[in-house]
């Protein structure tokens, strides 16, 4: 019973162990891909803005050098009603054909003011003028009085847009007052729809709404409150649809009400993702901020789909469905060995316990002592064979943990060489060279984790044999499984190898020693520095035996541990993060497997100028 109790809690432990790391990485790999749809809906808005600029710069340069224009709006300063408003239409008429090509663009505002703010010319409303805008338009008090260019987002009587607002001179450089050349949202929602085929949503700031407009008529939008946030006003534009507002609201927002909330009120971009149907629903926000630059005014709102979260939520289901069985099946065979080698102990002490109280046996020994003896060991040694293979099998756990060590690596680089290869499917620029790139990183990960199951096979049969290969030639081939690793975490390699060197050994071993010793490295480089992180690799011959170091500049292994790193499941990482046997496993695979040793010690050194503090490990391997 107590050894029944104790397997179930440490198969409670371990696949408490295991749903945490695969969650986490689960986690982690939908944090990506959520990071991913903001990045695109962040570039999707910065190009059509660059496009926006070089629109209303093309404009400014235009009117700021056609000598009517300026004539007719330095006539107007100081000159009656009924002459400004002969001006005004003159000016209307001028600029009329310009302005026709501009509403193409999607630029609806173009408007001209005095210095004082007061309206002179609405191109998209002539017969609107005259009105004072200081306390409406912040962008064109900014204007007027710095003198200054105003860029932002900004409501006016009529509706919001991206405003463009400069200063306006005459020829002697007298200031005439500022001009408005606006991008209308709903403009840059069509060319995410026509263009990128994004749906999205425009939410714009209940507070922004004090501004009162002349009359409702007038209002170029309509608004209904937004199904996202209660603080925001969804614009109408010709890609409403109820009936799907309705159902977003109901199958998507719902569930994401308060994680919306809570990011809204910190006012960053962001993304969540919702189940719907057969796919993974993806909402994007992107804040918008008003001209002055103090607050967020507005939200661009995307909606896609996203296979690959989707498929990351099905995969952590079934792999933790997968894994619990065979977790369930691994603890019951070795409780079912564990309790057959307990019953073969009790066994023993039976027939121990026997013979000491059974005096006719015991005298039948004594006098029939060769014949028992013969009979008695034949006996004993039945039984230890029976006990050694018991032992065996019990051990199996302890090795599937050891393949599960070595594995971890490359079966991140599969799943992230997998995952990104279908991203970049998903967003059409997949070329055939990134394809076959992954598919080789791919195939040469899964040839590593068979050769790696072969070693471990090979290991517990004892039947390996050692052959001849070129030291080189293997460091060459542990830089490839590691190069994506190297790439990601900002690692240079610096080589110093003598091509020369062969080695009588196990090739594919002495890789997943390398592989450890990197892997050491590169968390204590990740934990300790930021930039230029370095690993030193040379190889030497020294009294007929090949050297191998490796080195860094994390800054050493401290004292108080370094005398423990090769002991058994010792380790300063978070058990998420590593069971202590990659050191352990590295020290018995060069000393008892290859006849070598291995040595860790503290270096300083110099490297191109700079001075560097960090841990040195050394492989001595026999070359005969």
């Amino acid at each position: 019973m107590k050894l029944k109790l104790g397997m179930i809690l440490i198969f409670t432990i371990v696949y408490t162990i295991i749903l945490y790391m695969t969650t986490y990485t689960k986690d982690e790999r939908i944090q990506i891909a959520l990071e991913k749809h903001v990045n695109v809906l962040q570039t999707h808005y910065d190009v059509t803005m660059d496009y926006f600029m070089q629109d209303v710069k093309s404009i400014q340069s235009n009117v700021e050098n056609n000598k009517k224009v300026i004539e007719l709006f330095s006539q107007a300063q100081n000159v009656n009603e009924e002459q400004r408003a002969s001006l005004r239409t003159e000016l209307h008429a001028l600029l009329s054909p310009m302005y026709q090509r501009l509403q193409t663009r999607g630029i609806h505002q173009f408007q001209f003011v005095f210095p004082n703010n007061i309206s002179f010319l609405r191109m998209h409303k002539p017969d609107r003028y005259g009105d004072d805008l200081t306390n409406i338009r912040y962008s064109y008090q900014h204007t007027n009085k710095t003198k200054k260019i105003t860029i932002g987002f900004e409501q006016g009587r009529t509706t919001h847009a991206f405003r463009y607002v400069f200063p306006y001179y005459d020829k002697n450089g007298n200031h005439l007052g500022a001009a408005e050349v606006s991008l209308a949202a709903y403009a840059l929602q069509n060319k995410f729809f026509h263009v990128n085929k994004i749906h999205s949503h425009f939410l714009v700031n209940k507070d922004i709404f004090d501004v009162k407009a002349w009359e409702e008529k007038y209002l170029i939008q309509e608004y209904i409150p937004s199904i996202e946030h209660q603080n925001y006003m969804f614009t109408i534009n010709e890609h409403y649809s109820k009936k799907r507002m309705a159902a977003s609201k109901i199958n998507i927002i719902a569930p994401l009400k308060d994680k919306i909330d809570f990011n809204i009120n910190q006012q960053i971009p962001f993304a969540l993702h919702a189940p719907y149907k057969s796919t993974m629903k993806i909402v994007t926000f992107l804040p918008i901020v008003n001209a002055q630059g103090d607050r967020v005014s507005a939200y661009i709102v995307s909606y896609t789909d996203d296979g690959t979260i989707y498929n990351i939520c099905q995969d952590y289901k079934y792999t933790n469905m997968i894994l619990f069985i065979t977790l369930l099946l691994l603890f019951y065979f070795i409780y079912r060995n564990l309790n057959h080698k307990y019953e073969l102990e009790i066994e023993v002490q039976k027939q121990t316990q026997e013979l000491k109280e059974n005096e006719y046996e015991l005298q039948y020994l004594n006098e029939n002592l060769e014949q028992k003896i013969i009979i008695e060991v034949d006996k004993n040694k039945h039984i230890q064979e029976k006990l050694f293979e018991s032992e065996k099998m019990a051990s199996m756990g302890e090795m599937i943990g050891n393949i599960a060590h070595q594995w971890r690596q490359p079966l991140s680089v599969i799943s992230s060489a997998a995952t990104g290869m279908r991203m970049q499917k998903e967003y059409d620029v997949l070329t055939d060279k990134e394809f076959n790139n992954t598919c080789d990183i791919i195939n040469d990960n899964a040839q590593y984790l068979s050769k790696t199951i072969d070693d471990f096979r090979n290991f517990i049969k004892g039947d390996r044999v050692k052959k001849q290969f070129n030291l080189e030639d293997n460091l060459q081939s542990f830089l490839h499984l590691i190069q994506g690793s190297v790439t990601n975490h900002y690692i240079k390699i610096v080589l110093d190898t003598d091509r020369t060197i062969n080695i009588n050994g196990y090739e594919n071993e002495l890789i997943q020693c390398f592989i450890n010793i990197f892997n050491n490295a590169k968390d204590a480089l990740k934990e300790n520095i930021e930039e230029n992180r370095l690993i030193f690799i040379t190889t030497s011959v020294e009294e007929k035996t090949a050297v191998i170091s490796f080195k860094d500049n994390a800054g050493g292994i401290p004292q108080d541990i370094s005398h423990k790193i090769f002991e058994p499941y010792f380790s300063t990482k978070h058990q998420s993060q590593g069971t202590g046997l990659g050191l352990h496993m590295t020290y018995k695979l060069i000393v008892d497997g290859m006849g070598g040793s291995i040595e860790a010690h503290n270096v300083t050194y110099t490297h191109e100028g700079v001075e560097y503090t960090g841990a040195q490990f050394t492989l001595t391997l026999p070359m005969d």
